[in-house]
């Protein structure tokens, strides 16, 4: 599958005239909780090919993105890409995360890595985190919809709550795969073995009942609270604006 996914991507950049300087494969796959019905989430950055697209009038396409069955590819310019790490975004650090990378030009990836690595705001993504936990733990309260829908809505609860206490008890960018959060963040064994279920339904595609989702709920709940003024005290970041400019001014070379 990973040259099939490659081969798409080359295709891409023929198609496109602009070549790819990092691609991985993100969502549910880079999680560890992929099942035979996951889609595959690829995101990518790139340059356009013609330098000359960039000091036009019209600014070239920042955004590709390609949908076949299963497969969900997305590409972010070199410029949109940057401005979104200056941002220290989200959907950025799980690129970069990603265990499952499919292309990547050594230079761009070594430096922008260790950018991210650096230079990221802990406090940016434990705000991201949380409010991706509150708000799944917000639907989850409404009367029922699907128990299906119902089982991503848990994994993105306990995905979050496993990234947030990792990045406060370490002050570090955590992995994604929620089997290594399991392994590195220190938590009681009944939410452990809770979350354990979860994650093993999603990938057998299996369902929870609604008195397992209640017991669940009465359990995390009061441990979201608690971690709410932590993240105030995670650190901010450093500027990347300088070493994200020269980057780019290296690449357009």
């Amino acid at each position: 599958m990973k040259e099939n996914l490659i081969s798409r991507l080359r295709y891409l950049e023929k198609k496109e005239d602009m070549t790819i300087l990092m691609a991985a494969v993100t969502g549910s796959h880079s999680f560890g909780l992929s099942s035979v019905q996951s889609d595959y989430d690829v995101r990518f950055i790139y340059v356009h090919n013609d330098k000359r697209s960039y000091l036009s009038l019209s600014q070239p396409v920042e955004v590709i993105h390609l949908k076949e069955g299963l497969f969900d590819m997305e590409g972010w310019d070199l410029f949109k890409s940057s401005r979104l790490t200056l941002k220290s975004n989200p959907a950025l650090f799980e690129l970069y995360q990603s265990p499952i990378k499919l292309i990547t030009h050594p230079d761009y990836y070594r430096k922008m890595n260790g950018l991210i690595a650096d230079c990221y705001s802990k406090k940016a993504l434990g705000h991201h985190y949380y409010r991706m936990m509150s708000d799944n733990l917000k639907q989850l309260s409404k009367p029922r919809d699907s128990e299906r829908k119902e089982l991503k809505i848990w994994v993105q609860v306990y995905r979050s709550y496993l990234i947030l206490e990792y990045i406060i008890q370490r002050g570090s960018l955590p992995p994604l795969s929620v089997w290594e959060l399991l392994d590195l963040v220190p938590i009681d064994q009944e939410l452990k073995t809770r979350m354990t279920r979860i994650f093993k339904a999603k990938q057998m595609e299996e369902c929870i009942s609604n008195d397992e989702s209640e017991k669940n709920l009465s359990l995390i709940e009061g441990k979201s609270l608690s971690i709410k003024n932590e993240i105030t005290m995670l650190h901010k970041g450093k500027n990347m604006e300088t070493e994200l400019n020269e980057l780019i001014w290296t690449i357009l070379k």
